[in-house]
């Protein structure tokens, strides 16, 4: 199983499926995809802390279109996410897991060392109208420098999927952190020509806290800390997605402090009970 950084093992487990070998089609003039993101970062933060809190971040996208089949999205072949300045990020003091070893034991939490898994979520696909639900843990790695999403489902199609997401904390500029997710060919196609479609997600990182010595004391850091995040308060977030077949799509969002902003009208939960 190789690193995509990413591995690939799809095995097909409905009729509907492994009878429906549909080869990709161009897309119609009038074709499109959309992109909406929202999110929450909790808890919120009142008062004037004198030290840095520990939150944690959930995020959610939701993309719509009829760009295949004229009834679902594009088929994305990379998300890049911007973040802004004004929290704080302590991958360097979390245990780290080796992408190679979790591609290896096909996402068995032995794979990763304890402390090492810093969030959880999930996904959902459709190709040829049978759509999936994928389990995601989020694992720290290379010392803060990279974010593992592994991808996991049974049915109604047994999905075993890697990305190796690189995290860079940024000097300058309007955003502070970048977070690169280059989707693996086994998500963008269960089989040669039966693509699918991402149509939504929800991931929440953060809340855990490590502790190490330094200079002699016990000192405790959470995943994310930042010094203000009021209720109500809003932070600028964008998300960058790139297509096979279309040209990117940028979205610029918010997340609320404590509650996440609704998703605009034409944004719909894509499956019932995904809200």
């Amino acid at each position: 199983m190789r690193v995509f950084h990413s591995g690939r093992v799809v095995v097909l487990l409905v009729p509907v499926l492994t009878c429906a070998a549909v080869a990709a089609v161009s897309a119609p003039a009038h074709a499109r995809t959309s992109v909406a993101l929202s999110g929450v970062v909790t808890p919120a933060i009142t008062g004037f802390p004198t030290t840095p809190q520990n939150v944690r971040l959930t995020m959610e996208g939701r993309v719509v279109g009829d760009d295949i089949d004229d009834q679902y999205p594009a088929t994305t072949r990379r998300i890049v996410l911007w973040f802004t300045h004004g929290a704080r990020v302590n991958g360097s003091w979390f245990p780290s897991c080796r992408a190679r070893l979790l591609a290896a034991l096909r996402g068995a939490p032995r794979a990763c060392p304890r402390g090492s898994k810093i969030g959880s979520g999930w996904a959902f696909g459709t190709a040829i109208s049978v759509t999936a639900r994928l389990r995601m843990d989020v694992y720290n790695s290379r010392g803060g420098h990279s974010m593992l999403f592994y991808f996991s489902a049974d049915n109604p199609v047994l999905i075993r999927e890697l990305i190796d997401a690189p995290f860079d904390q940024l000097r300058g500029g309007r955003y502070g952190f970048r977070l690169t997710l280059p989707v693996p060919d086994g998500l963008q196609e269960l089989t040669d020509g039966m693509v699918t479609s991402l149509r939504q997600f929800r991931a929440t990182v953060g809340g855990m806290t490590a502790t190490r010595r330094v200079h002699g004391r016990a000192e405790r850091r959470g995943f994310i800390e930042a010094m203000t995040c009021p209720p109500g308060a809003l932070v600028v977030v964008r998300g960058e997605f790139s297509f096979r077949t279309i040209a990117p799509v940028t979205s610029d969002a918010f997340l609320g402090c404590g509650q996440a902003p609704p998703f605009p009208p034409g944004f719909p939960p894509s499956v019932t009970g995904s809200a």
